[in-house]
């Protein structure tokens, strides 16, 4: 994974900086003049800085000659990488020299601040085959518009497959359900953002270790607070029904809020977008992409996933978690220590937490004290969706989910998406209680194989 965070932070150029160095090439040129783009790179002089060779094309007049000519255009960013201020244009020097302070301010106050003519302006380009992007097949505008939402769904679903193997594997132990899990998210997010800054702070470059201390340090956030809830919440309160335990765990998810929101403040905190070069699946009138970032999120969910649901249950950890959840007596008369049991177990599943917050502020970019509140909801009902208990079932409603909000923010009206999902878990609830995948162990063993 470190390999592939450090050829993702390497070389290339950032889709914000791209976009706005493209609109300002048609302000450069006269009216009239066909443009088209040669090649989009870091300026050669100055890495951070973004230069585009492009060639020019006009008929002066009516029956005069075309003229033809290569120029250059490179720009100039406030800042790069996790900086603030990526996407703020600094300085411009064309073929013909650097634009004035003048027109640079006037550039930017009434050009490209206008999101809608840069974008058409941006839409009349050409460009070259070095310019151009070209995917591995070719779509029509509406299947490649299908494509596109299911790639945009792989943050979603991992985000979700996280939270929901977080309450199989509490829920799969204990029978309980934790209603705490979104805020520990939620901390995470935090924690990732605390990464970042403490990464720069220290000079650390690039994304090649500022992702990995950010996931770091939100996944431990993540299971210091989910130990502690599960010794000093969860612990006590097991030899009694369910009731006193969700209400407790819902004054814990207002007590995270508020503890948050007194100490980090209310306010939405923001990361600058990161690792967002497109690369072409499929090209035509709509082309599909997909970012670094979202092949990251991928990878990384998949590999978390695989070592919880396929390889934990073959360790020792696994084979005394199985033996607490099916009788915790005899497990304890075999000398297992369900309290330790239990302490992992809330530990493991606060750092699944922790790292689906992670997920959440490095994709999205922000967070605040009360995002967890829905985030929590929604991988609950992922949960129930695949059925509870169940590691694999905990993934597959996660996909489910995050494949299907996003069809619905793109085929329907998004007001009405959040209450659609979590209607759905009423559905389940009343139809199909077990699940997709029924109330299968989250840590179960395959059939045929004795792991005593």
């Amino acid at each position: 994974m470190l390999g592939l965070l450090g050829l993702a932070g390497c070389g290339g150029v950032d889709e914000v900086q791209r976009s706005v160095c493209e609109s300002v090439v048609p302000v450069v040129e006269p009216d009239g003049a066909r443009i088209t783009i040669l090649s989009v790179e870091p300026d050669p002089a100055r890495p951070a800085n973004v230069r585009i060779v492009y060639r020019t094309e006009r008929r002066p007049a009516p029956d005069a000659p075309v003229l033809a000519a290569v120029k250059t255009l490179t720009c100039a960013f406030a800042g790069e990488g996790f900086e603030g201020g990526k996407g703020d244009l600094v300085g411009v020097l064309t073929s013909t020299g650097k634009l004035s302070d003048v027109r640079l301010h006037v550039l930017k106050r009434f050009w490209l601040s206008d999101r809608a003519a840069t974008t058409a302006a941006r839409a009349a380009l050409a460009h070259g085959p070095e310019a151009g992007r070209k995917g591995l097949f070719r779509l029509d505008p509406g299947p490649a518009f299908f494509l596109q939402q299911i790639v945009n769904a792989a943050a979603p679903s991992a985000l979700y497959a996280l939270l929901a193997l977080a309450y199989s594997l509490v829920y799969g132990l204990v029978n309980r359900i934790n209603l705490a899990f979104g805020d520990l998210a939620m901390l995470g997010a935090f924690g990732a953002l605390a990464g970042v800054a403490g990464a720069l702070a220290l000079g650390l470059p690039g994304a090649a270790v500022a992702l990995p201390v950010a996931a770091l340090a939100a996944m431990t956030i993540g299971a210091a607070w989910g130990g502690a809830v599960g010794r000093l919440v969860f612990a006590p309160l097991l030899s009694r029904r369910s009731q006193p335990l969700l209400v407790a765990t819902i004054g814990v998810s207002l007590a995270l809020q508020e503890f948050v929101a007194r100490t980090q403040g209310a306010r939405e905190r923001w990361l600058e977008p990161i690792l967002t070069t497109p690369t072409v699946i499929a090209h035509g009138p709509f082309d599909v992409v997909i970012t670094t970032m979202q092949m990251l999120v991928v990878a990384t969910a998949t590999a978390v996933t695989v070592l919880v649901a396929i390889v934990l249950p073959r360790t020792r950890f696994g084979r005394q978690w199985r033996a607490v959840a099916d009788d915790a007596l005899m497990a304890r008369l075999v000398g297992i220590d369900p309290a330790r049991v239990l302490l992992g177990t809330f530990a493991l599943s606060g750092a699944l937490a922790g790292l689906a917050g992670a997920i959440f502020t490095l994709h999205y970019g922000g967070t605040n004290f009360a995002m967890g509140t829905v985030v929590g909801l929604k991988a609950l009902v992922a949960a129930i969706v695949g059925g509870i208990g169940s590691a694999p079932g905990a993934i597959l409603g996660g996909v489910v989910i995050g494949i299907g909000e996003t069809l619905w923010s793109a085929y329907e009206d998004i007001v009405w998406r959040d209450a659609a999902v979590l209607a759905l878990m009423a559905v389940f609830l009343v139809l199909q209680p077990d699940g997709l995948l029924g109330p299968r162990r989250a840590l179960e063993e395959r059939p045929g194989r004795d792991d005593a």
